[in-house]
């Protein structure tokens, strides 16, 4: 039931492209694989809410379209937020045309809002802002649509299509729009390996934040505590269980010899 309420969010960190496809790739992957079997399992227990949340993410193309055919849509709203844009936008005008077409791309492909964001810049901020306010909220959302790659992108889902996106260069082995947009990203920024996360990413020295740790130091110890004090509970009770059977039994036994001494009473 939580899928209908559902908003996703994924930030890409556009001062480093080198690590955007795989960030994008890899998350959009797994929510589609999650997403598709919930609203299997939906479809299973209540078809007409999992046929309305469908309907509801391909309303946002519209029956007139012309790349509704040709989309891989995930069905719940996603959102994909550029961020750092005030380092961005010093990029080389190529590079950052390559990037800018690239997330048009595949925002649309998948049905996702694009907007990009800094937090040095307020008039970012209170766009995004408001985007974030719409999906929480169900507020109004501006509808302004920017695809200047010059420009701070801000794309909804719906409002923007292939043709005015452009293809990229044709790349032999390439079977898709989608896989050559990839080709042409890799073969423009190739991606750093993936960093192996440690076996407890919170103990990871990288993100030491000196009041978050502490704080989380202390929800640990209450959890042990409390741990310990439902172990000990469990403990007492399953005591208490035997104890109260093995009382019975003995109840059982002394009534059984009482009555096998009154019966042989009664024969002499």
């Amino acid at each position: 039931q939580c899928v209908k309420n559902l908003s996703v969010v994924i930030c890409v960190d556009l001062s480093k492209p080198e690590t955007i496809w795989t960030t994008l790739e890899s998350l959009l992957n797994t929510i589609k694989l999650r997403v598709k079997k919930v609203i299997a399992e939906l479809k299973r227990d209540c078809p007409s809410e999992a046929n309305q949340l469908v309907a509801e993410c391909l309303a946002r193309y519209g029956p007139d379209h012309p790349d509704k055919d040709n989309l891989d849509i995930i069905p719940v709203p996603i959102t994909i937020i550029g961020s750092k844009y005030d380092e961005f936008q010093n990029f080389d005008p190529e590079k950052k045309k390559i990037i800018s077409k690239t997330l048009r791309y595949v925002a649309h492909h998948h049905g996702a809002h694009l907007c990009y964001f800094s937090s040095k810049m307020e008039a970012l901020v209170m766009k995004t802002r408001g985007l974030l306010g719409h999906l929480v909220f169900k507020t109004q959302l501006s509808k302004t649509v920017v695809t200047d790659h010059s420009k701070p992108v801000y794309v909804l889902a719906g409002m923007d299509a292939m043709s005015q996106i452009g293809q990229p260069p044709a790349i032999v082995g390439s079977r898709s729009p989608l896989d050559q947009w990839k080709q042409l990203f890799l073969s423009t920024f190739p991606q750093e390996a993936e960093a192996v996360l440690p076996e407890d990413p919170t103990k990871d020295s990288k993100y030491n934040e000196s009041i978050i740790d502490s704080v989380r130091i202390q929800k640990d110890e209450e959890l042990e505590r409390f741990k310990k004090l439902q172990e000990r509970k469990m403990r007492e009770e399953v005591s208490s269980g035997i104890n109260a059977e093995y009382g019975d039994i003995c109840s059982i036994e002394k009534k059984s010899s009482s009555h096998s001494d009154f019966i042989s009473f009664c024969a002499r």
